[in-house]
């Protein structure tokens, strides 16, 4: 599990919410039409206030809190919180938002208005991992801060919103299709706490690396799953360092750590989440694989390519000419503003 260093009384694996961080969320409220209008500032949030935690979730979460010792290990795996937090996180880049990225946005804001909008940036986002985890995880906030590659961070950042905070992460380059209330099919609400979908699947056959997309995720806060995720990259971290005699990962250069996928990217989530999965609960992999409709494994809900992924499955192939190949949830528009010798955009 990740290294952690226990401050003061037992919290459990989710971090409270800093005094220090009540300023950010406040002046990013105000800056929302400056975005709009102007472009991104460091960070901004919009929509309506989350609806307040249910009594039932808010006993689970307790029941959650009391699975942990005081230095943070776990003692029994308890799925923390039914409900999944109504707010969307984007991570903007030093350009802020372009045409582009801010009409699909917009499709997520005004298809979501019950949900709350956060934008953050390289400046914000630092500020939330050193205020949010430095006292839990003092190595990976070291790392994360030092580390150079944009994608990398924007990477590991995504988990960490997710494990500390929940709800839905989101790329700018997609767009959503439906409403995110509509994402998970009636009979698993309530039992699936984290949500992904396959990005290649349908039609590929069995000699393919599957992986999620992640470029859209849904879950709730303090998910073992995210967590082995975040295990799984700092792992990976400090594997590429020792393989380069680097002690400070502020030395770490792109292509030290292999490929981005790999390393900190879709394989490296899904091999973390998969590995959590098979510890904790039974199944088999083909069970899971070249779906035509969502599988639900324990609390982790799985859909098909066509979910999140729609453009690069070839579901004709796999299920036959006759097969109705339901609308998309989200549609990636594949802007790759990563992909440069740089890892991402620089200022």
């Amino acid at each position: 599990m990740l290294a952690t260093v226990q401050a003061g009384m037992p919290t459990g694996l989710r971090p409270r919410l800093s005094w220090k961080l009540i300023p950010l969320i406040a002046i990013s409220s105000l800056l929302t039409l400056f975005l709009l209008f102007f472009g991104a500032p460091e960070s901004v949030a919009w929509g309506s206030q989350p609806q307040k935690q249910s009594p039932e979730a808010a006993n689970q979460q307790q029941q959650h809190q009391q699975q942990h010792q005081p230095d943070g290990s776990h003692i029994s795996y308890q799925a923390p919180i039914s409900d999944i937090p109504k707010q969307i996180w984007y991570k903007l880049g030093p350009m802020g938002l372009t045409d582009k990225t801010r009409k699909w946005t917009e499709t997520c804001v005004r298809k979501n208005p019950d949900h709350l909008v956060h934008f953050m940036s390289d400046p914000t986002a630092d500020e939330y991992v050193k205020t949010r985890f430095s006292a839990t995880h003092p190595e990976l906030v070291d790392t994360f801060l030092k580390l150079t590659v944009p994608i990398w961070k924007a990477d590991i950042l995504r988990y960490l919103l997710l494990f500390a905070e929940g709800g839905v992460y989101l790329d700018l380059d997609v767009s959503c299709e439906q409403p995110i209330s509509k994402w998970i099919p009636s009979e698993y609400q309530g039992k699936a706490k984290l949500v992904v979908g396959w990005e290649f699947d349908a039609g590929w056959g069995d000699n393919i690396i599957r992986q999620f997309a992640t470029w859209t995720i849904v879950a709730t806060p303090g998910l073992p799953h995210v967590e082995a995720a975040l295990d799984h990259i700092m792992e990976n971290i400090r594997q590429g360092m020792k393989k380069h005699n680097i002690t400070d990962p502020a030395d770490l250069e792109k292509d030290m750590l292999g490929d981005v996928v790999d390393a900190t990217g879709p394989r490296a989530f899904t091999r973390g989440v998969m590995k959590s999965a098979r510890k904790l609960f039974n199944f088999r992999d083909a069970e899971v694989i070249k779906l035509a409709q969502p599988k639900l494994v324990g609390d982790i809900l799985i859909l098909p390519g066509y979910s999140f992924s729609a453009s690069v499955n070839k579901f004709k192939q796999a299920f036959g000419e006759d097969f109705h190949v339901p609308p998309p949830l989200v549609k990636h528009h594949y802007a790759g503003t990563w992909k440069n010798e740089k890892g991402g955009e620089m200022v």
